[in-house]
């Protein structure tokens, strides 16, 4: 007995289905009739209130260079018709497609910040409406919005970017259209749980309501705010990281020999050039801004240590190097190579070595004298080095900042030509100045960065 209740029920709504979508369509053919879609609903009295919400499906890319950002969204909107209240029995809303929705008014509501804003048409158009027995419509579209986001670099790329959306009617002032959040602000813009970006993490999404005063009038405004936090990983790993390395390379040159020229020159330089290629790199992606960002800021602080590593060797090699290091006079004009003198049991070649301070030849009688009295006094001569390099490290960069020849000339007097150059004390407090300070640096720079800025 009760299948043959079903059956006969199911009869019954299958004969009468033929009749509900005759009279559906029926009724909305009447709807349309008369009906004049450049008007707007209840045009003449209180504004139209228009209710907005947005699902955010994905965020696309986020360019600092063009400064905007892309995402595709479910744009869903509200408002009530009364020309389009319709009965029809059993039956209090009807979906449609797009065909019919150019057949009636529609909110011209447009992205005020956006650029290449589009709907998605593949297959078919991406968009429905829904009208209530009421007249109350109801329409959602699915678009990519492409909009502008400004940004301030200062603290790149420990920045955080707020990119905003602005929504408003092309047309209407406040008088004819007002717009709304659906469900208030803050609960009204909602972001798919499986929204991730690559370089970002995304913080929260806000909503408020604006009017915007204008010479045509006031428009309602609805905006929405959302804000990002970007990953550092990336630039800790592919720039900070290694132009500290860098830096930390070129204080290799305290170590060498200040006679090895050529091989604390080339190593200052390359470590110069190196850095420099990485903050060529990386501001390939940034806009040309007139201000300096927080990675400006390392790389050029790593530029000054190198650079200051070369100038500290510059002084070096000016202000302390008194002789090279195979002993003897300082250029090849002091030494002249006179006839080589023979005796009767074999041949010696002599050199005799001009003065360079009084200009007076030394005989040759006086070189075994003199060979004696270097051999008593080599030890004395030792201890007079041993005080030069414990000289007062402000005292030589003193000396080497003002320039001064006369210091220079009392240091190649001093010179010894059998010990030659020893180290520079110069180069010893280096060793622990340049560390010491770029340390301290770091720690200044990431303290100010991460904690109070």
């Amino acid at each position: 007995m009760r299948l043959l209740l079903i059956f006969s029920f199911l009869r019954y709504t299958w004969s009468q289905f033929p009749t509900y979508a005759e009279n559906t369509t029926d009724v909305l053919d009447k709807l349309l009739t008369g009906y004049r879609k450049e008007i707007r609903p209840g045009f003449g009295g209180p504004p139209l209130v228009v209710e907005t919400d947005i699902l955010i499906r994905s965020i696309g890319q986020i360019s600092e260079s063009n400064m905007d950002y892309s995402f595709q969204c479910y744009f869903r909107q509200r408002w009530t018709d009364e020309r389009l209240q319709f009965d029809i029995r059993n039956i209090t809303e009807v979906t449609l497609n797009n065909l019919f929705l150019e057949n009636i008014w529609k909110p011209n509501t447009y992205f005020l910040n956006g650029q290449k804003s589009h709907q998605h048409n593949i297959p078919r158009p991406n968009l429905f409406v829904r009208i209530r027995n009421d007249g109350r419509v109801y329409l959602s579209r699915r678009l990519t919005v492409k909009a502008a986001c400004p940004m301030k670099l200062n603290l790149y790329p420990m920045d955080r970017p707020i990119c905003s959306l602005e929504l408003g009617s092309y047309g209407y002032t406040t008088d004819d259209i007002v717009y709304l959040w659906k469900y208030g602000n803050n609960i009204s813009v909602e972001v798919n749980k499986d929204v991730r970006l690559a370089q970002f993490d995304l913080i929260s999404v806000t909503s408020s309501n604006h009017s915007d005063k204008t010479v045509f009038g006031t428009f309602s405004v609805l905006k929405v705010f959302i804000y990002f936090e970007r990953h550092i990983g990336f630039f800790v790993l592919q720039t900070y990281l290694p132009c500290s390395m860098i830096t930390c390379l070129s204080w290799v040159s305290f170590w060498i020999n200040r006679d090895a020229a050529p091989a604390r020159v080339l190593l200052g330089v390359t470590t110069i050039l190196a850095t420099a290629g990485i903050g060529m790199t990386v501001r390939e992606g940034l806009p040309r801004v007139s201000y300096a960002t927080a990675l400006d800021t390392y790389l050029n602080a790593c530029v000054i240590y190198e650079m200051a590593a070369m100038i500290e060797y510059a002084a070096v090699n000016y202000f302390t190097k008194v002789l090279p290091v195979d002993g003897g006079a300082e250029s090849d004009e002091d030494e002249e190579e006179i006839a080589p003198l023979t005796t009767p049991d074999q041949s010696v070649r002599v050199y005799l070595y001009q003065d360079t301070l009084n200009g007076e030849s030394v005989p040759l009688s006086n070189v075994q004298s003199m060979s004696d009295t270097l051999g008593g006094t080599t030890a004395h001569r030792k201890s007079r080095n041993r005080r030069k390099e414990q000289r007062s490290f402000r005292h030589l960069f003193l000396k080497c900042l003002t320039g001064n020849p006369k210091f220079r000339s009392k240091l190649r007097e001093r010179g010894n030509a059998e010990t030659g150059n020893g180290v520079s004390s110069i180069d010893v407090w280096c060793r622990y100045l340049f560390p010491g300070t770029f340390l301290v640096f770091n720690i200044s720079y990431w303290i100010c960065y991460l904690v109070i800025l």
